[in-house]
């Protein structure tokens, strides 16, 4: 492995360990709000995409696998800020009356 792979590796996973740290900082000392679930969901986000481009080496991938999953980095905290942010809606739209 060249020396600027090892820097490129070594520098994203240092972005990763910042994210992780600033999310868990985020969510242990602030108060609960929708801004702050949005700021983790956004932080998941962000990590999922360096994780998938850079360590599992889907930048050169076709693009239906790339996509696929990079979707579900997008959508699942999607789906996590929505459940938090409208519980009472959610709760309401998947009872059975």
């Amino acid at each position: 492995m060249a020396s600027n792979d090892k820097k490129r590796i070594t520098l994203f996973w240092l972005i990763l360990l910042a994210l992780t740290f600033f999310a868990t900082f985020i969510a242990e000392e602030a108060t609960p709000s929708h801004f702050i679930v949005i700021i983790i969901c956004l932080t998941i986000s962000i990590k999922g995409r360096i994780v998938i481009d850079e360590f599992m080496g889907l930048r050169e991938a076709i693009p239906i696998i790339r996509y696929g999953v990079h979707s579900y980095f997008i959508l699942l905290p999607v789906f996590v800020a929505l459940s938090i942010i409208f519980p009472e809606f959610l709760a309401q739209l998947t009872t059975i009356k």
